[in-house]
């Protein structure tokens, strides 16, 4: 450890003062990076040994002084020789002792330094035992002996030990947690047995008790006949201690959920939590929310610990069933949801047990009537905010799973019966409440997934009683969404067809009803394609007349519900059909490409739904088609061609139009695949053209999907037309020459690209005069931070390596497929002279892992270096100690890194690559990036 620094002191008591007491947020701020940066820095180890020695610094600086010693110990411990850990522990252990009664903040950072020591500093020999030496013989330190014990588990299971080896640090975890646990048991029984009223020793020895069960390192036969079982269920009668007695109830029911194992235990369990079934109601006369939540979180937790009990034994086990359901009754939507896992996974095993499931109906029937009620909008709903409106909806949908769940046990009948009686009542009703019909309108809705399609007996009354409720919007709309749940039931009942058709066209004429009514039809039509076959001339002329009205989201279900019927229309007339769906619009288009520039311009909102329609129908209008028959889709999109040539032409440029557009010829290219070959010269050809002025990713979008449709049986055509492509591109990253974060979508899309190029045909494109070029703009687009951008860069050299490394290790990369490698010996020297040409290569990605990759990539970063490792061991010796060269680092780092990395490549133990990488990695940044990038702030 160095020497203090007056000057270092002086400045982090200045800082220390500007964290808490500066005037201003920016002020603040840097102080707190300041800090941050200084805890990094060798001299932390004094500063913060002499803050906590120094009683005239203040809380403040003491607590940070605590803080820095852990992050130190947990940090930078490696870089401590022998005689300095013991130093190190000495210290700590004076500081402890000194600090033994301070606040505690301080002693829970001092406490935790210590485990991060005793974990790491394997020469300390017994340090549980040490420290009961020093503080368990007085009754005045005990809770500082107890804090130690609570964040040991937690510091040795959580905490991360470069200086460990796995074998190391496996022995060291045994040797100071299941080699004690034993002994630290029979201290809490004692400690807890003499606590007397000591409500703040029992909590300790609670925490203790917690943090010790939550390691796994207590026994469940050591639990059996323990007293801190008892005393864990007595302690929630005391106000004081009911959280952390909820916290412990909960853990020793998780620790014991191996049944068969933990039956003694569980039996000493079980009679404790029968008599809290009386403390729920209780509470709930008592309104008391927070005693209601740490029952339902035990309850809940023994329905899911003790599944198979409940299930098994059900008269005996069935009182945690009624406790999760009393829970599930009360009125507060925050713990209502805590109960819905377990309703589900009481339904799933009640499934397989027929007659447990009988035993449980009477608790699902409650259940029915409990969810609906919670289905309620409040009456005061126009005083909720926008945010609560959305949260609530959302909550709804969370609540219509559990009713799900109530058909999986009790059948449809019931549970629709109790919904459709709930709606006669509340519409007879004079006046009726709205809220009393929407919500078991919305329980049947959320119902539909489970209701069998061949249910004649109660969903015919109900569909007949949706035309006859209440005029009302809120009403409207959620019983057009229940035709729109049912489309699979009116599939299997086509009588009811016209009547849910002219039902659904009556919603477009209120506003208030337009989206329910959309998303309806679409359904309905996606459900019952072949039965609307007969409503094609009703549909058309509906078609034409409503989407004169509709926009966006609206207008693009209508044309999919009409889609969906376009597509069931036998081949031989889909044809005429679709050019009279189409034509409407393809005639609307052509008008408006027609116009006067100025013109068009004020057009574009229609021009994107137009072309988005039409990418509907073309995404959904997919016929099978044998490949010697005439696809009666292609007449009509040579016919649309020319305009949507003319409209690339003029507006193409615009980004929101680009995108649509682009879309169609995706859809196009997509579903009719072979049928489409014909239009692929023009096709490739408008592509280059629109990527030429416009520079737009989208156009490099729908190119990658061409190349993968067409790219391995074209490859030449696909190879030139790629090549076309790069000629834009090239211009476009010279003229962003160092800013290729200024156009990311454009890199991420032309990557994509040239990686399905490298898909589709392997040996052309790495045997092509484009292969080189593109190498260099990858490396160039090592400076991206965009994360998607740059996956994608590393994606397409992860792809050629993969190619190489199934030469070399057959099936050894997680995307190969099987089968004999695409690529040959020739093709994998060509990717080999590209590396050796370009040897910084190494030294960029290990640049971007310690300097500008986003988080999100280092994996993908690190995965690369292994996969060149495993291409060019030798050579990747050679540019990983260049790399490690080109940073800041001291020549013995540099020599221990390589030696890591050779020792690992020399005897391909592939597995070790990445972690070595991102061990390395991960300190540098820790120690150098951070703290400069701060100061630049």
């Amino acid at each position: 450890m160095a020497t203090v620094d007056t000057d270092s002191l002086q400045q982090t008591v200045a800082a220390l003062n500007a964290l808490y007491n500066a005037p201003s947020n920016s002020a603040k701020k840097q102080a707190n990076l300041w800090l941050e940066d200084f805890q990094a820095k060798p001299e932390a180890w004094q500063t913060a040994a002499i803050l906590l020695t120094n009683d005239t610094v203040g809380k403040e600086a003491q607590v940070f002084g605590a803080q820095t010693m852990r992050r130190k110990i947990v940090d930078d411990f490696q870089d401590l020789d022998v005689a300095q850990r013991a130093s190190l522990r000495d210290s700590l252990l004076n500081l402890s002792m000194q600090h033994k009664s301070s606040p505690k903040i301080i002693r829970t950072q001092l406490c935790l330094g210590l485990a991060a020591l005793a974990l790491r500093m394997i020469e300390w020999e017994q340090p549980v035992n040490h420290m009961i030496s020093i503080y368990g013989s007085s009754p005045m330190d005990l809770s500082y002996l107890l804090e130690f014990l609570t964040v040991l588990p937690e510091e040795v299971n959580d905490s991360r030990c470069p200086s460990l080896t796995d074998e190391e640090y496996r022995a060291r975890s045994d040797e100071l947690l299941t080699q004690n646990a034993d002994q630290i048991l029979k201290m809490l029984v004692l400690y807890m047995e003499n606590s007397g009223d000591d409500t703040r020793l029992q909590e300790s020895v609670f925490r203790c008790f917690l943090s010790w069960l939550r390691s796994g390192d207590i026994s469940t036969s050591s639990l059996s006949n323990n007293p801190l079982v008892v005393f864990s269920f007595k302690a929630l009668q005391m106000p004081e201690l009911f959280d952390t007695a909820v916290d412990v109830v909960c853990e020793l029911i998780y620790q014991t959920k191996d049944i068969e194992e933990s039956m003694p235990v569980i039996q000493e369990i079980y009679p404790n939590l029968v008599p809290l079934h009386q403390e729920i109601i209780k509470s709930m006369e008592d309104e008391n929310e927070n005693n209601i939540r740490g029952y339902c979180k035990i309850f809940v937790e023994a329905g899911e610990c003790y599944l198979s009990l409940v299930v098994k034994h059900t008269d005996h086990f069935r009182g945690i069933v009624e406790c999760i359901a009393q829970c599930t009754s009360y009125h507060d939507l925050d713990v209502v949801p805590m109960t819905f896992r377990f309703w589900y996974q009481l339904a799933e095993e009640l499934r397989r047990n027929e007659e447990a499931r009988l035993k449980y109906q009477d608790v699902y029937e409650r259940l029915v009537d409990v969810m609906i009620k919670h289905l309620h909008y409040p009456d005061d709903l126009d005083s909720w905010s926008a945010k609560e409106r959305d949260d609530f909806k959302d909550f709804r949908h969370v609540m219509g799973d559990v009713l799900k769940d109530c058909c999986l046990i009790l059948g449809s009948r019931i549970p629709l019966g109790k919904a459709y009686m709930l709606i006669t009542q509340a519409a007879s009703q004079s006046p009726p409440k709205w809220q009393e019909v929407e919500a078991p309108l919305m329980a049947l809705r959320s119902m539909g997934a489970q209701v069998e399609p061949e249910e004649n007996e109660v969903l015919p009354e109900i569909m007949k009683l949706l035309s006859q409720l209440p005029e009302h919007p809120k009403i409207k709309y959620a019983a057009t969404l229940v035709i729109a749940r049912y489309g699979s039931w009116t599939d299997k009942h086509p009588e009811f067809i016209q009547y849910q058709l002219s039902f659904i066209s009556s919603g477009f004429e209120n506003e208030d009803v337009v989206a329910a009514s959309a998303l309806a039809l679409k359904l309905l039509c996606k459900e019952c394609s072949t039965h609307l076959l007969n409503y094609l001339t009703q549909l058309h002329l509906f078609f034409v007349g409503v989407t004169k009205k509709l926009k966006g989201m609206d207008l693009f279900e209508v044309t999919e519900a009409v889609a969906h019927v376009i597509a069931a229309v036998p081949n031989m007339e889909l044809a005429q059909v679709f050019q009279m769906f189409c034509l409407p619009i393809a005639q609307q288009l052509a008008t408006l490409a027609s116009k006067d520039q100025a013109t068009l311009e004020d057009d574009i909102p229609l021009i994107i739904d137009n072309l988005t329609q039409l990418k509907i129908f073309f995404e959904t209008v997919n016929p099978q088609v044998g490949p010697t028959e005439t696809h009666p889709c292609i007449p009509i999109v040579q016919e649309l061609w020319p305009i949507m040539d003319t409209l690339a032409d003029r507006v193409g440029g615009v980004d929101d139009v680009a995108r649509p557009l682009a879309g169609c010829w995706r859809s196009m290219v997509v579903s009719y695949r072979t049928h489409y070959a014909p239009l692929l010269p023009v096709t490739m050809a408008r592509l280059m053209k629109s990527f030429e002025r416009t520079g737009l990713g989208q156009y490099l979008w729908v190119s990658s999907r061409v190349v993968r449709e067409f790219g391995e049986a074209n490859s030449g055509a696909t190879l030139q037309f790629v090549e076309g492509l790069s000629v834009y591109m090239w211009q476009i990253l010279q003229k962003h020459a160092g800013r290729f974060d200024d156009i990311p979508d454009v890199v991420e899309d032309y990557f994509n690209l040239v990686s399905d190029t490298m898909l589709a045909c392997p040996r052309q494109y790495l045997s092509s005069a484009l292969f080189p070029t593109v190498f260099k703009a990858m490396m160039a687009s090592f400076s991206l931070r965009e994360q998607y951008s740059l996956t994608s860069v590393l994606r397409h050299c992860r792809i050629i390596l993969d190619h190489t490394n199934d030469l070399q290790h057959p099936r050894s990369s997680p995307s190969s497929q099987p089968g004999s490698p695409r690529i040959s010996a020739v093709e994998a020297s060509i990717v080999k002279a590209q590396f050796v040409e370009q040897d910084s290569f190494m030294t960029l990605l290990i640049q971007g892992l310690v300097y500008s990759f986003p988080p999100d990539v280092y994996g993908d970063a690190s995965g690369l270096i292994k996969a060149l490792a495993m291409f060019c061991p030798q050579e990747s010796i050679l540019w990983y100690g260049k790399a490690i060269s080109s940073l800041d680092v001291a020549p013995p780092e540099v020599q221990r890194a390589v030696n890591d990395f050779t020792a690992i490549v020399s005897e391909g133990n592939w597995s070790k690559v990445k972690s070595a990488v991102q061990d390395f990695t991960t300190v540098y940044r820790r120690k150098n990036v951070f703290t400069r990038s701060r100061a630049k702030k």
